[in-house]
C-alpha cells in the first residue's frame, strides 16, 4: 500500500451528536431502525455484505445486503464468508496471549529469542509488537509493495521483506501502526509451537468455538466455500474488481475469513475463559493508544468500546464489542469503501443505544454533462493534506467524476439536497463531501474535501 492509500485508510471520520444514555427500546422496534437505517445506503449501492447487531446475548438483526459475486449475480446472505482484514490481528493476539496463559512465553521477552537473527530482536520485546510500539517498518508502505503482494510468500519470506529496514523509533519509544509486527507475531508463533499459522488457529482457536466457516486463507489454490469476491467503488452506484492480491502477505495481520455468525462467536467467547483467562482479558484489554493486541479501546457514544477495524483489497470489516452494555455491532462487507466502519457501525450502535443518527448525504442527484466537464483537470493539496502535496486529476465520466490519485480511484458523485448548489460531490471511497470552489468570474479554480472534521483545500492546477 502507497503511502497516500496509508494516509487516507484514516480519514474518514463522521461524528453523530445527541449522545445520551441507552434506551432499553424493544428488540423489534430496534431491528426496525437499523432497517430503516440502512436503506438508503443500499438504495444508492453503497453497502454490499453482511451485518449482524446483538444485545445481551440475543441477534436482533441479521442481514446482508448486495451480491457476494458481482459477475455470477450471487448475492450476499448471512453465511457468506469475507476476509477481515486487520481484525485478524485480534486473533493473533490472542494466541499470543493464549501462548503466554500456557506459560510458553511471556510478552516481555525479547524477540532475539524466537528470532535469534532479527536485526534490534534484543531491544524489541513481543508487547512491542503487540501494542506497535516496536518502531520497524509496515510492510505496506515499501514502494513495491503492491507488487510485492500479488505473489505467494512464506511467513518468513515475509519478514525478510523488512527485517533489514532501520527503525523508525526506539522501540517503546512511541506509537506507529504497523502490519509487520503482526508477520512477525506470527513467526514467532511457529517457532513456539512447532505448527503452522492458520494450524495453530483452526486446532486452539477456531476449531474449539465451532467457527467451522473460518480459517486462514494462506495458500491461492485452496477453495474456499461461499467466499465472497472483493470489489471496490465505481461509478454512481456500481463495483468494480478490486486489485489482486495473494493473502499469504497478510498472514498475521490480515489473512482470516470468516461469517457474522463465526464472528460472533468469538466475541461470545471472549467473555468466557474459552479462549482467554479472566485475568488476561481483565489485564490487557484495557483503553490505551492506538490498536492494541488487535483491538482499539476506548469511549464511543459514551461507551467503553472494543473495535476490531479491518480494510484490505476489496474488503472492510468491523468488529464493536461494548462490554459492559454487551453489545455487539458486526459488519463484514465485499467493498473497499469505508462506510461500513465510518458512518455506518457507529450509528447501528446509537441505534441500539435508543439514539437517532443523522443520515449523511448520499443520493445522487443529475447533473448535466457540459458541468462535470468544466471540473475536469489537474489539482493539488497543500502540505497539510495526508500525503503532502499530492497532486490527482479529475475527469468527467457519464454522470460523475472520477477522482484518480496515484494508485486510488474514486467516483466522486453529485449530491442531491435543498442545501446543495451544484458543486457538491460523495467520495465514494472514504465517504468524503467535496466541494468545488469557483473565483469570482464562475471558473473552477479548486476544492475542498472533507473528512468529518478534518478539511483539505486543493487548488485547481489546469483545466482539461
Amino acid at each position: 500500500m502507497k503511502p497516500y492509500n496509508r494516509a487516507l485508510r484514516i480519514a474518514c471520520l463522521l461524528l453523530f451528536s445527541g449522545i445520551g444514555g441507552c434506551q432499553d427500546l424493544p428488540d423489534v422496534q430496534i431491528a426496525n431502525r437499523l432497517e430503516a437505517y440502512l436503506k438508503a445506503f443500499v438504495e444508492t449501492g453503497n453497502l454490499t455484505g453482511a451485518v449482524l447487531v446483538a444485545r445481551k446475548g440475543q441477534v436482533l438483526f441479521r442481514h446482508s445486503y448486495g451480491m457476494a459475486n458481482f459477475e455470477l449475480q450471487v448475492p450476499n446472505s448471512p453465511e457468506t464468508r469475507f476476509h477481515l482484514a486487520s481484525i485478524s490481528k485480534a486473533f493473533t493476539a490472542a494466541a499470543i496471549l493464549q501462548l503466554q496463559d500456557q506459560g510458553r512465553l511471556s510478552i516481555a521477552d525479547l524477540l532475539s529469542r524466537f528470532v535469534p537473527d532479527f536485526p534490534n530482536g534484543d531491544r524489541i520485546t513481543l508487547d512491542n509488537l503487540l501494542t506497535h510500539t516496536s518502531g520497524i517498518p509496515d510492510i505496506n508502505d515499501l514502494a513495491d509493495y503492491d507488487t510485492f503482494a500479488r505473489s505467494p510468500h512464506t511467513i518468513p519470506e515475509l519478514v525478510a521483506k523488512f527485517a533489514n529496514l532501520p527503525l523508525e523509533f526506539q522501540p517503546g519509544s512511541s506509537y506507529q501502526y504497523s502490519n509487520s509486527n503482526y508477520n512477525l507475531l506470527a513467526l514467532v508463533l511457529e517457532k513456539v509451537t512447532g505448527e503452522s499459522y492458520g494450524g495453530y488457529l483452526r486446532k486452539h482457536i477456531l476449531d474449539p468455538l465451532g467457527m467451522q466457516n473460518s480459517g486462514h486463507d494462506g495458500e491461492a489454490w485452496q477453495l474456499i466455500p461461499s467466499a465472497a469476491a472483493g470489489y471496490r467503488p465505481a461509478g454512481i452506484t456500481d463495483y468494480e474488481k478490486a486489485p489482486y492480491i495473494d493473502w499469504s502477505n497478510k498472514a498475521g495481520n490480515g489473512s482470516l475469513y470468516s461469517t457474522v455468525d463465526d464472528l460472533y462467536g468469538f466475541d461470545r467467547a471472549l467473555n468466557t475463559d474459552a479462549v482467554l483467562k479472566a485475568s488476561t482479558r481483565q489485564k490487557y484489554f484495557v483503553e490505551g493508544r492506538g490498536n492494541r493486541y488487535g483491538w482499539y479501546i476506548g469511549k464511543r457514544l459514551g461507551h467503553r468500546v472494543m473495535s476490531g477495524k479491518g480494510r484490505s483489497p476489496g474488503f472492510t470489516a468491523e468488529l464493536d464489542r461494548f462490554p459492559d452494555d454487551d453489545v455487539t455491532i458486526i459488519l463484514l462487507t465485499n467493498s473497499y469503501s469505508t462506510v461500513a466502519q465510518d458512518p455506518i457501525a457507529e450509528a447501528l450502535a446509537a441505534i441500539v443505544f435508543g439514539q437517532q443518527p443523522s443520515l449523511p448525504a448520499i443520493h445522487a442527484a443529475a447533473m448535466p454533462q457540459s458541468a462535470l466537464a468544466s471540473y475536469a483537470g489537474l489539482y493539488q493539496y497543500g502540505p497539510e493534506y495526508f500525503a503532502p502535496n499530492a497532486k490527482f486529476t479529475l475527469t468527467a465520466e457519464p454522470g460523475y467524476l472520477l477522482l484518480e490519485l496515484g494508485d486510488l480511484r474514486t467516483p466522486l458523485v453529485p449530491l442531491l439536497g435543498s442545501n446543495f448548489l451544484g458543486n457538491d460531490f460523495l467520495e465514494r471511497n472514504f465517504f468524503g463531501h467535496v466541494v468545488v470552489s469557483r473565483d469570482a468570474g464562475g471558473t473552477v479554480n479548486g476544492l475542498t474535501t472533507r473528512y468529518g472534521e478534518k478539511e483539505f483545500s486543493a487548488r485547481r492546477l489546469q483545466a482539461r
